[in-house]
């Protein structure tokens, strides 16, 4: 009995994830019973298959038993994967996807740690970052784009308005609407050169590099 649940498992095929989450949640009590190896394996493609299918909370609430389990028996690969750093992604992945940057954040710092080559992990990681919505940033972003809106108007008006009524105060809006660009340019590009030192700070890789290692992965 106990070999026949295994064998329906996995005969449903690879990517038939929501036909095994089924499965799997029809017949707990008899997964439960299975010998200890083969109901591990069970585990680890269910608790993937959720994340396929999008399941999120429900794959939050048994990944760290997963994790646990596989730390504990010395669980190093499955299906050709790094099981470990797979679920330690997919699970940044659903606390990202949920909204809870700061605490996906906290888990891609584990799994930068453990594997700093890991491009697709420090490329969530700057996401979950510019995620973040400290009042430095909101003031950043809120000041870049009222001075856009205020240079985009002066030269509508200079348009519509100020060339045709107004011509002596045009040298100091055209002078205004410099400045506001030049100035903006710059403070975006401190805020860049701020983001990317606080990230090399947290994880010892700047937001440039995770560029390079997303775009120019060496083949």
């Amino acid at each position: 009995m106990r070999a026949t649940s295994y064998i329906k498992y996995f005969r449903l095929g690879e990517t038939s994830y929501r036909e095994k989450v089924k499965y799997y949640e029809d017949n707990y009590d008899l997964v439960q019973h299975l010998y200890f190896d083969d109901k591990v394996d069970i585990d680890m493609d269910y608790i993937q298959s959720l994340f396929e299918i999008g399941r999120y909370d429900r794959f939050l609430s048994k990944v760290d038993t997963i994790l646990e389990v596989i730390i504990m028996e010395n669980i190093y690969e499955f299906k050709g994967e790094n099981i470990f750093n797979d679920l330690l992604f997919k699970k940044a992945a659903c606390l990202f996807h949920n909204g809870n940057y700061d605490e996906a954040k906290n888990v891609l710092r584990q799994l930068i740690k453990i594997d700093a080559s890991n491009y697709t992990a420090l490329a969530l990681y700057k996401i979950c970052k510019r995620k973040e919505t400290s009042d430095f940033s909101v003031i950043i972003k809120a000041f870049v784009n009222a001075s856009l809106l205020i240079v985009i108007s002066i030269y509508i008006g200079r348009i519509f308005l100020i060339e045709a009524f107004f011509d002596q105060y045009m040298g100091f809006f055209v002078s205004l609407s410099y400045f506001l660009l030049g100035f903006s340019a710059f403070v975006f590009i401190g805020y860049e050169v701020y983001f990317n030192a606080s990230m090399y700070k947290e994880t010892g890789l700047s937001s440039f590099r995770v560029l390079n290692r997303v775009f120019y992965k060496k083949r």
